[in-house]
């Protein structure tokens, strides 16, 4: 990618996307490689989501026409959903400093200042700083470092570097720093490497209002995350009804009833292997 990753000279790359127009560093050569290469990141993904969504009457609600991205990164996915026209306005949660000043130049080189307000903090169960571990290869793999991890590390995250930034609820974001209307959210998009279960704790007055859910499903960053099996499908279970996968190549989507999380739990128990999930909360 134009010689980039560790020990090459860092700069910022621009090119035009099926996302939108998005400049990344070089030194990313996962997110941004494939951006590079491609010139399109999860398309596929979003269109069986939103298309299988808007079967099902779960999104294009009048009314319904804020996304929340958590795990924003540099804006890939809340860009191509404005865009696309999925959505109207967009809360797009960063906590990586450097993935922040790019998410914000992509918003800002998109035309879309006024439509997507971009918040510089991880979204977790408790408010107060929390450490995040920096990947020096894929700058979509940063995660809150979690006390008490059970899982043994099998990709070198013990040697990664550290930064503290600001940890937040997500209900207390929306209510405080973004300001926006519970009521007008028709869809979270949570990517955060594991960390899930514990923004799942930190929502439950936003998931109460109904709306759906397309979550990363990786069993390994989830132990990482501090939660085994049996603790995160409980959280499942408390806040959601059911769940569907998406295999995103295919465009098939599998419904599943919510007792079945722990199944696919111990199927996935690899570090490579992770699912994308739609989840549907209980409402009252």
């Amino acid at each position: 990618m134009v010689r980039g990753g560790p020990g090459r000279t860092p700069r910022i790359l621009t090119v035009p996307t099926a996302n939108g127009v998005l400049s990344f560093s070089n030194m990313d050569l996962h997110n941004a490689k494939a951006l590079y290469i491609h010139r399109a990141w999860e398309i596929d993904l979003i269109t069986s989501s939103m298309d299988y969504l808007k079967r099902e009457g779960l999104v294009g609600t009048p009314g319904r026409d804020v996304l929340v991205d958590v795990g924003a990164n540099l804006g890939m996915i809340c860009i191509a959903m404005l865009k696309r026209g999925y959505f109207r306005e967009a809360i797009a949660i960063e906590p990586d400093p450097r993935n922040f000043a790019l998410l914000t130049r992509n918003i800002e080189q998109n035309g879309l200042s006024d439509r997507i307000r971009p918040f510089a903090f991880a979204v977790t169960e408790e408010a107060g700083a929390v450490e995040l571990e920096l990947s020096d290869v894929n700058f979509g793999d940063h995660r809150v470092r979690a006390s008490g991890a059970s899982a043994p590390t099998r990709m070198g995250e013990e040697r990664r570097d550290i930064v503290s930034v600001p940890g937040r609820r997500l209900d207390d974001l929306l209510r405080t720093e973004a300001q926006v209307d519970l009521g007008r959210i028709g869809l979270v998009w949570v990517d955060i490497q594991g960390h899930e279960g514990r923004l799942f704790r930190g929502a439950r007055e936003t998931l109460g209002r109904g709306m759906p859910v397309v979550s990363e499903f990786w069993p390994y960053g989830i132990r990482r995350s501090g939660l085994e099996r049996d603790a995160y499908a409980e959280i499942v279970r408390t806040l959601f009804a059911r769940f569907a996968i998406v295999d995103a190549a295919t465009g098939r989507i599998e419904q599943r009833d919510v007792a079945a999380i722990p199944e696919i739990f111990d199927a996935h128990p690899l570090p490579e292997q992770n699912l994308e999930l739609i989840l549907f909360p209980r409402v009252g």
